[in-house]
C-alpha cells in the first residue's frame, strides 16, 4: 500500500509544473500574431473595434452555418429522404459557409486596411508558416 501512496504523490508533484503553465488557446493567437507584427496603441484599438463590430454578425453566420450542416447529415443518415431534398440541404449548407467565408474576408480586409505594408507582408508570411505546421499536423 505505501508504495502506491508513494506514487502517487510522486506524480502529483511531477504534474504541478504542467498545471502552473499558463493555457495556450486559440483566443490567445490574435496576441501574438500582434506582438508579431509590433502593432501600435492605435492599430491594436482599430482592430479590436473592426472586431467586436463584426462579432455579431460572424456568430450569427457560424450558428446558421453549423444548423444547416446538422440538418443535412441527419436527412444524409436517413435513407427515405429523396435526393431533392438532400440537394436543397447540401444547396442551403454551402450557402451559409459561403456566408461565413465572406464574412471573413470583410474582416480580414478591413484589418489589412490598418496594417502598414510591412505588417501586412509579415502577417502573410505568419500565415503561410500557420498553414504549413496544419499540413504537418494532417498529415
Amino acid at each position: 500500500m505505501k508504495p502506491l501512496l508513494w506514487s502517487t504523490v510522486v506524480l502529483a508533484l511531477a504534474a504541478l509544473p504542467l498545471a502552473a503553465q499558463p493555457e495556450t488557446s486559440r483566443g490567445q493567437r490574435p496576441g501574438r500574431i500582434a506582438q508579431a507584427l509590433n502593432l501600435s496603441d492605435a492599430q491594436r484599438t482599430s482592430i479590436r473595434s473592426i472586431r467586436e463590430k463584426h462579432r455579431p454578425d460572424l456568430l450569427l453566420k457560424r450558428d446558421a452555418a453549423r444548423q444547416a450542416q446538422v440538418s443535412l447529415r441527419a436527412a444524409l443518415r436517413n435513407a427515405a429522404t429523396p435526393e431533392a431534398q438532400l440537394r436543397a440541404l447540401y444547396d442551403t449548407a454551402s450557402a451559409a459557409r459561403f456566408g461565413m467565408m465572406l464574412a471573413r474576408r470583410a474582416v480580414r480586409q478591413e484589418v489589412q486596411a490598418v496594417l502598414t505594408p510591412e505588417q501586412r507582408e509579415k502577417a502573410a508570411e505568419l500565415r503561410g508558416m500557420a498553414r504549413e505546421r496544419m499540413r504537418e499536423r494532417a498529415g
